[in-house]
This record gives C-alpha cells, sequence and structure tokens, in this order.
C-alpha cells in the first residue's frame, strides 16, 4: 500500500525533527582552543583584629560566645608570591567570612580577589567556600583578562604565628582571554 504523499512529507518532517534535536547545537561561545588553564601558588597574609595593623575585623559579634555562630567578619587580605611580610602583594582577597554552623571550621567565606601588578591587573576571581584550616574554595567567575573563570583554590595554612596566618592558595582556573584572534585563538 502506498503511503499518500501528504503524510510521506509529514513522516519525513517528523524524522527529520528527531534527528536534528539529537544532534549538537553549535556554540556561540568561544571555542575551546582559546580557553587558558591557570595554576598558580600564592599566599594569603590574615591578620587578626587585634593587631595594629589587622586586615580583617569582625563587624557582626555572635551571641553564642562559645561557638561564634552568626559572626560576620570583613576581611581585606593581601595575596602575596610568598609567604613573607615583605612579599610582593599580587591581589588582595576582600570579602566577608560567616560562621554558618556550631563546628570550628563552618566558616563560609565570599570573596573577590583582585588582582594588582603586571600580571591580570584589575582581573578578578569570584570565589566562595567554606574556610576551615585546610580546604577547598570555588571560583565561580571572573573579570576581565580573567572573564568567565571557573575552577579551585585549595587552600591550607601554610604557617601560623599568635597574630597572623599564612594561607596558602593553590589556584587551578580555567578562563577565556578576551583578546582572541580571527580564528578564536588567544592571544599570547
Amino acid at each position: 500500500m502506498a503511503i499518500p504523499p501528504k503524510n510521506a512529507l509529514y513522516s519525513l518532517l517528523l524524522v527529520s525533527s528527531f534527528i536534528l534535536g539529537a544532534m549538537a547545537v553549535p556554540s556561540i561561545s568561544c571555542p575551546a582552543r582559546c580557553e587558558k588553564e591557570l595554576k598558580w601558588t600564592l599566599y594569603a597574609r590574615q591578620i587578626g583584629g587585634n593587631q595594629p595593623n589587622a586586615n580583617q575585623e569582625e563587624m557582626v559579634p555572635s551571641k553564642h560566645p562559645a561557638t561564634r555562630f552568626g559572626s560576620i567578619v570583613v576581611n581585606d587580605w593581601p595575596v602575596l608570591d610568598a609567604p613573607l611580610p615583605n612579599a610582593t602583594i599580587v591581589a588582595r582577597a576582600r570579602g566577608t567570612h560567616t560562621k554558618a554552623g556550631p563546628a570550628a571550621g563552618d566558616w563560609f567565606a565570599s570573596l573577590s580577589i583582585v588582582f594588582e601588578g603586571n600580571r591580570f591587573n584589575g582581573s578578578t576571581f569570584q570565589v566562595m567556600g567554606i574556610t576551615d584550616t585546610d580546604g577547598e574554595w570555588a571560583i565561580v567567575g571572573g573579570t576581565k583578562e580573567l572573564f568567565r573563570a571557573d575552577g579551585t583554590i585549595n587552600h591550607t595554612i601554610f604557617r601560623r604565628t599568635a597574630s597572623e596566618n599564612y594561607r596558602q592558595l593553590d589556584i587551578h582556573a580555567f578562563y577565556t582571554p578576551r583578546a582572541v584572534d580571527a580564528n578564536g585563538i588567544a592571544a599570547q
């Protein structure tokens, strides 16, 4: 039995729509070859609010002194190229950390790491995660040269004294430089 022409056209359109729907839709974003990877170890210097040169301060005290649950601390930590007080500042970690639970390591951090100097000047990473002695933060965005950044920062206390911490930041990020050539390849 022959299929009437109208039904054949309908069948062809139906099958075509399934085939086209199953095909990968080309992305209008930058091709993968222009994405760059960054691996970099830096050090955040944290100086508590009791010190004359403090770079973090509790702004909202807790009603629970035993656990500090609910405390909000603002910070402007210098990010250094070495774990030394006179090391070069390459960025600043500005933001807040909030005591979001009763355990010792339950500090939630939301930071903008703002780069300065020659490399990535004015670019940022947007970072968030739990700040325990050791842990991992998510890089959830970036700006300028670090546009569309994502990745992680593994952080550990490298050195602790009575008045300050040096937190090692092992950065592993991917980003899309804004400067690409006509073929979508990142400019060097």
